[in-house]
């Protein structure tokens, strides 16, 4: 997954936002928020007071390369599920008329995508829609929507398509329609898209979403872990 994210990332953004990346002998680090994506492995108390130096409060990495920051607790499991090019799922079940009343939308304004992930945020918005134009216009990321008339009520992307990876994130639908499938089906269809083009479609998710994505008949690749600082580091 990160051989898609940090690569990408770095070609389009290491100019105009040069505080986002960091790089050592073994360790490549990107910053997001408060957050740091690490790949590679370094010294664990070099790398506490690196990240603290940052601002950052969380780190996700790979336990099996990369030493967790000294004196920094685990917060939580995350996993990688993955689709194998070529490969194709069948379209899990959704309430058929709903379905049947939503255009999908292949090219949705990016702007009504990140009001729909992000609608009570105007500075995530902002970000949202900076980057995900850059990606766009290059033809670096996808975005799906469902509308139901005017109304994005779910969407879902391929947000880095890099090295042959389709890094798929952001699947949300709206409150008042979750549990009747439609967001499931959306995400299942442009992976097996995806699939069909060579692509190797990854994501991360959360400990509550494992089962659905397991359910929806995705592979399991993988586990990452975020850490964050204890109490103790954090005063």
């Amino acid at each position: 997954m990160l051989g898609a994210t940090l690569p990408l990332d770095l070609a389009l953004f290491s100019k105009s936002q040069p505080w986002r990346f960091y790089a050592g002998p073994t360790l490549a680090l990107e910053l997001s928020g408060s957050t740091a994506w690490a790949a590679g492995h370094a010294n664990p108390e070099e790398l506490a007071s690196f990240l603290a130096f940052c601002g950052c409060e969380s780190i996700i990495l790979d336990e099996n390369e990369c030493p967790p920051p000294a004196g920094w607790c685990k917060a939580e499991t995350l996993t990688v599920f993955g689709l194998a090019p070529g490969k194709a799922l069948p379209l899990p079940a959704a309430d058929e008329t709903l379905w049947a009343g939503l255009t999908l939308d292949r090219e949705p304004s990016a702007m009504d995508v990140a009001r729909a992930l992000y609608p009570a945020d105007t500075a995530k918005q902002e970000d949202f829609y900076s980057e995900l134009c850059t990606k766009r216009t290059r033809g670096k990321a996808l975005v799906w929507a469902l509308r139901q008339g005017s109304e994005t009520i779910c969407t879902v992307g391929a947000y880095a398509l890099a090295n042959r990876q389709a890094y798929m994130a952001c699947g949300q639908t709206a409150q008042p329609l979750r549990g009747k499938g439609i967001g499931g089906r959306l995400i299942v269809q442009m992976a097996n898209e995806l699939a069909a083009k060579g692509e190797h479609p990854v994501f991360l998710c959360s400990p509550e979403r494992v089962h659905f994505y397991t359910r929806l008949g995705f592979e399991k690749l993988g586990e990452y872990a975020r850490y964050e600082q204890t109490p103790s580091v954090k005063t």
